[in-house]
């Protein structure tokens, strides 16, 4: 492991990484229309969604938090900062993608893709649940040297925060009257953009707030307001409105709270504790690798899961096994890759 490396972020991103395939657990792992034994199960995994909503605002902010320290002064450094990050992300991306994709094909028996379809997946993230987060990420990464500019303002965060709330404002109006809109709310870069600036603007300050121990006092309380808000919209929009997808989702005002909330506690946490569980930190360290091929292995494990009505009737216990057994294929096929290719290919290539 690198001497400069935060442990404290490698573990924060092995939390966010459990999560994400928890959702993934949750979305396809679940019949919501077959409730095994009806209303229970369903509500536990509307409210365990909520729970689970900071992953992608996590990760949103790590990465806003670490490019804070590359200062970008000029159009050369604009460029080797784009060519660096995007051969990072990108190659991965496509290689994975072509990889679900053809898995599809070959599951499905479906062959008929076009060249359109293919390049429709690749720039939208469709091969794959949770890809989307690579485009929104490498907008980020294009907008980097703006937001850059934008923070040396007062005016900063607001602006920024405006432009979230306002985009926010229009999803909700076009989900509750149900306006058609072909892109995804998942998408666009203003959809995720204040947790990016946050991490921007706390990886290029000195602010040591959360280094206070009265900050304690506020921490915990606000994250379980949060929540408490978070599960409440989540039903709200179930019984009012019967949008499942809207009352699940994290791109809502209450999940947004709970996940500045859970990134605060977290700012706070790394300033008084001093080790972090070694089992979360080489999570993090595999994150993207997992996150990459996650989706490979859980659908099977979960369909094989299924096949006990007992543990598949509680779903606490069903959600739990899938992604343990779904953390640890992913962690062995990683692990048996890394030793038996080289370690350059497996970074630039794989992704792990």
């Amino acid at each position: 492991m690198q001497k400069d490396r935060d442990i404290s972020f490698d573990a924060f991103r092995g939390i966010a990484i459990i999560a994400v395939v928890a959702i993934y657990a949750v979305r396809f792992g679940f019949s919501w229309r077959d409730s095994p034994t009806g209303q229970w199960n369903f509500l536990f995994l509307v409210g365990y969604q909520q729970l689970l909503n900071f992953a992608v605002p996590a990760f949103l902010f790590i990465s806003g938090y670490w490019l804070s320290k590359k200062p970008i002064k000029s159009l050369e450094d604009y460029k080797t900062f784009l060519i660096r990050r995007f051969s990072r992300i990108l190659i991965p991306y496509l290689l994975w993608s072509f990889i679900l994709t053809g898995y599809v094909v070959v599951k499905t028996n479906d062959i008929d893709i076009s060249v359109y379809g293919i390049i429709l997946r690749l720039l939208t993230g469709g091969a794959a649940w949770g890809y989307y987060f690579i485009i929104v990420i490498a907008q980020l990464y294009i907008l980097t040297p703006l937001l850059q500019y934008i923070n040396r303002k007062s005016y900063g965060l607001i602006l920024v925060l405006t432009l979230n709330i306002i985009s926010l404002l229009a999803l909700y109006l076009s989900r509750v009257f149900n306006i058609i809109c072909h892109l995804p709310a998942t998408l666009p870069f203003y959809s995720w953009i204040i947790f990016y600036e946050i991490g921007l603007l706390v990886g290029s300050s000195d602010n040591k707030i959360f280094a206070t121990k009265k900050v304690r006092l506020f921490i915990l309380p606000a994250i379980l307001v949060c929540l408490l808000i978070s599960e409440l919209e989540g039903m709200l929009l179930l019984s009012g409105y019967s949008n499942l997808e809207f009352a699940i989702s994290v791109i809502k005002y209450s999940s947004f709270l709970y996940s500045v909330c859970i990134i605060f506690g977290f700012l706070f946490l790394r300033e008084h504790l001093p080790h972090f569980p070694r089992f979360l930190v080489v999570l993090g360290n595999y994150s993207f690798g997992v996150y990459l091929m996650h989706m490979i292995f859980l659908p099977p494990i979960a369909k094989v899961v299924q096949q006990s009505p007992i543990i598949y009737s509680f779903q606490p216990l069903y959600q739990f096994i899938v992604v343990t057994l779904t953390m640890l294929t992913c962690l062995v096929v990683i692990d048996i890759t890394r030793r038996l290719l080289p370690r350059p290919f497996c970074v630039k290539v794989l992704g792990f």
